[in-house]
């Protein structure tokens, strides 16, 4: 199966509405792995968006930045190691809401892939939990055109 934005969407159209599940696409060099807390025909909770390659990922990290910017929260290279090609992108402005706060991570890394994943803070125990991301169904569509051409 080729990869493509419009396979995923099509099996997350022919999904059980109102369910988890996982949408998984690719071809011999790049795989989309989609982790979803549950999804109808108007948008999804995404747990996770995976995007791996057979050869090393050779994405731009500042471009990702500036093209990735409909999530609701810009996002920006916090971490690099230029050495091992290793980069952690997150929400340059993450919301709060009284004793959390909410933010986008992406993590970059040639060798293993992309990763990306909301995350929730909790002031008071001071700890970190993923969180399922809220997207409209053209913005899951937008995300993983963007992330295929640029992988490209």
């Amino acid at each position: 199966m080729a990869v493509s934005p419009e396979t995923i969407i099509d099996q997350i159209r022919k999904g059980p509405a109102g369910e988890s599940g996982e949408i998984h696409a690719g071809d011999s060099d790049l795989r989309l792995h989609i982790k979803m807390a549950d999804w109808d025909r108007l948008g999804c909770l995404v747990e996770r968006v995976e995007m791996k390659q057979n050869r090393p990922l050779r994405l731009d990290p500042d471009r990702l930045s500036r093209e990735v910017s409909y999530l609701g929260e810009a996002l920006r290279v916090i971490e690099r190691d230029e050495k091992d090609k290793k980069f952690i992108l997150r929400s340059d402005v993450p919301l709060r809401e009284e004793d959390r706060i909410s933010f986008y991570e992406m993590v970059l890394d040639f060798a293993e892939g992309l990763s990306l994943v909301r995350f929730a803070y909790d002031r008071k125990s001071g700890e970190r939990f993923s969180v399922p991301a809220s997207l409209t169904r053209d913005t899951l569509e937008r995300l993983l055109t963007n992330l295929v051409r640029l992988a490209s």
